[in-house]
């Protein structure tokens, strides 16, 4: 739960949690629109916006 966000936190900056895989999208922001439309259509994990 949220109590674990603090913790889960600590261990992605320590290289302990592999967040690659999470990641489904990699976008610029002139595309952030159509990343939006992905993430409503269910089609994305997460997306990193280029900026």
């Amino acid at each position: 739960g949220r109590s674990q966000l603090p913790g889960m936190v600590e261990d992605a900056m320590k290289g302990d949690i592999d967040l690659e895989p999470f990641v489904t999208h990699t976008m610029s922001l002139d595309e952030i629109n159509d990343a939006f439309d992905l993430m409503h259509e269910g089609k994305s994990i997460r997306t990193v916006i280029r900026y």
